[in-house]
């Protein structure tokens, strides 16, 4: 997703219930893409939930389904933990470890396929046969991630770095369908994210951030900003920043925290090759997220 902050349990396990002055969370994110190149759209939507135990744990948990034109669905539930291992007493610097489990499950339409070999005088003729040989059309992985994860709380400071490393599909599960060829598993991904909130002044902090992610031979990076505008009630301050998913899109997003919920909508405008035929269009994806904070502060530092 492109607001791949927006739900830090997605991002990396050790991120889980890590934030300060949080007690919980919840989160809701929706995407809709390929619109202007598909007959029929790829659809994402994900809840996580996370919470704070004694400060130096968090536990929860997250759904992940993704529905591609409706012939291909993969669902993911996990659940996380993770520890706050900062040697002691001081709380300037930071270092979390974070682990996931639960499983994938992969299911195919097999009826909504067509084959080469269905190819007939200008159509597909799905009476034909495909030539193809499934052993299955659902297929169950088990899913472990784990990741580290630091970050910087010192007040006394303008700047706040982050950072983290996750690596996801640690199982290296079987995913293949067919029952011909070489057997096939899920490759290990790789998470790099770093930034730094920037205290402007009382009224604006910058937060540039990237994203580095890796998945055999495939690389993305995705460098970006967000700015965020305190108004003159700290229950309310707007945001806004732009992204760019290397060769691949630019990210618009926009949001609104008031008091206890975080607003954000962004849009993807399609800047690869393929933006010939989807006239530069991409993806639209919301998020909400509701929290409850500690303390005598009702606001949550930024993601």
């Amino acid at each position: 997703m492109s607001q791949y902050d927006a739900s830090p349990i997605l991002l990396n396990p050790a991120l889980t219930g890590m934030k300060e002055n949080l007690k919980y969370r919840v989160i809701q994110q929706y995407r809709n893409q390929w619109d202007a190149v598909a007959r029929k759209s790829f659809v994402s939507t994900a809840l996580a939930y996370d919470m704070n135990l004694q400060q130096k744990w968090g536990a929860g948990a997250y759904i992940l389904n993704d529905n591609s034109s409706r012939i291909f669905n993969s669902f993911s539930f996990v659940l996380s933990g993770a520890h706050d291992i900062t040697v002691g007493n001081q709380d300037k610097h930071h270092l979390s470890v974070g682990l996931q489990a639960g499983f994938i499950y992969k299911t195919l339409k097999l009826n909504q396929y067509t084959f080469d070999k269905q190819y007939n005088q200008g159509t597909f003729d799905t009476d034909l046969p495909s030539g193809e040989t499934f052993e299955r059309s659902k297929r169950f992985m088990p899913e472990v991630n784990f990741g580290f994860s630091y970050f910087n709380t010192d007040d006394s400071k303008k700047y706040h770095p982050y950072g983290g490393l996750a690596v996801l599909h640690c199982t290296y599960p079987k995913s293949n369908f067919l029952s011909e060829g070489e057997e096939s598993h899920l490759p290990l991904r790789y998470i790099i994210n770093a930034g730094s909130l920037v205290e402007m002044n009382d009224k604006i902090i910058l937060d540039p951030k990237l994203l580095v992610m890796k998945q055999n031979t495939v690389w993305q990076f995705n460098p970006g900003i967000l700015a965020h505008y305190i108004l003159e009630s700290n229950d309310l301050h707007v945001m806004g920043g732009i992204f760019y998913r290397v060769k691949d899109a630019v990210i618009t997003q926009v949001g609104l925290y008031y008091k206890n919920f975080i607003y954000r909508i962004s849009y993807d405008f399609n800047a690869s090759p393929l933006k010939t035929y989807s006239q530069y269009k991409g993806g639209v994806e919301f998020s909400i997220i509701f929290y409850k904070t500690s303390g005598s502060g009702s606001r949550m530092k930024f993601n």
